[in-house]
């Protein structure tokens, strides 16, 4: 497979999987589903995430969270989803999850809100039903109680660590300037490191493919059966965008 290739599928697999996630949820009769970010203009390059705000009535909401993991799953593979009560919008949730489309490995932050706690981000981009929200800062749980704090388990803190060393790829690629993304997996891994003694070795991580293979390792010798599948799918789908791009 040819770079030109490679990213051609890419496109088309993000797209069959924005397809299905827009068939699947309208089926759940939301009021809205806007995408934000990248996508919201088109989306900036192959390694563009989907970023999907999904608007229900304050009645109907807590049904569709009760069946929302079912919905998800059947979206596609998930290797991974990370589910955050801090950055979830009043009443709702917001997931991280890592979809397995055809071989191709893509991010969707997926964001479940109730009606009267909607606002959305300027940009968003209506793809069905309503567009009449407000417009601004989003109102999420950490913004309106500074004491809700995220529950832990080293499954879900796996889970985490995995889902941003997956992103880490994008950052590699693009060469982002700034250490602000690497500086956040630094803490996270340290507080792993703090909050599960003796289960990682000390490391001076990097945004690199060496630095995430050796983070991969490590995490591999700890995580369950599903976790260590994902880590297969990550590390093997990691050396196949160094050789396209890198020559690696």
């Amino acid at each position: 497979m040819t770079l030109a290739e490679f990213k051609v599928r890419r496109c088309n697999n993000r797209e069959q999987l924005l397809a299905k996630i827009i068939a699947d949820f309208i089926s759940c009769d939301p009021i809205a589903i806007h995408l934000f970010g990248s996508g919201a203009k088109g989306f900036t390059d192959e390694f563009s995430d989907i970023d999907i705000w999904v608007t229900f009535s304050d009645k109907s909401i807590k049904g569709f969270l009760k069946k929302q993991p079912t919905v998800l799953n059947k979206i596609s593979p998930a290797l991974v989803k990370h589910y955050s009560k801090t950055w979830s919008p009043v009443g709702g949730s917001a997931t991280s999850i890592i979809y397995d489309i055809n071989g191709d490995l893509t991010v969707v932050d997926c964001y479940v809100a109730k009606k009267s706690e909607t606002i959305l981000k300027p940009e968003a981009k209506v793809i069905y039903g309503l567009d009449s929200f407000a417009r601004g800062e989003w109102k999420l749980n950490r913004h309106i109680n500074d004491k809700l704090k995220d529950t832990h388990t080293i499954k879900k803190d796996i889970d985490l660590l995995l889902n941003l060393i997956f992103i880490s790829y994008k950052g590699i690629l693009r060469q982002w300037p700034d250490d602000s993304f690497i500086t956040n997996l630094r803490n996270l891994h340290q507080k792993f490191c703090q909050r599960y003694p003796g289960k990682l070795p000390t490391r001076q991580l990097h945004l690199s493919f060496v630095s995430n293979e050796r983070l991969l390792r490590d995490l591999y010798q700890i995580a369950n059966k599903r976790q260590q599948a994902a880590i297969r799918k990550i590390s093997q789908y990691a050396k196949l965008i160094e050789a396209l791009y890198f020559g690696g």
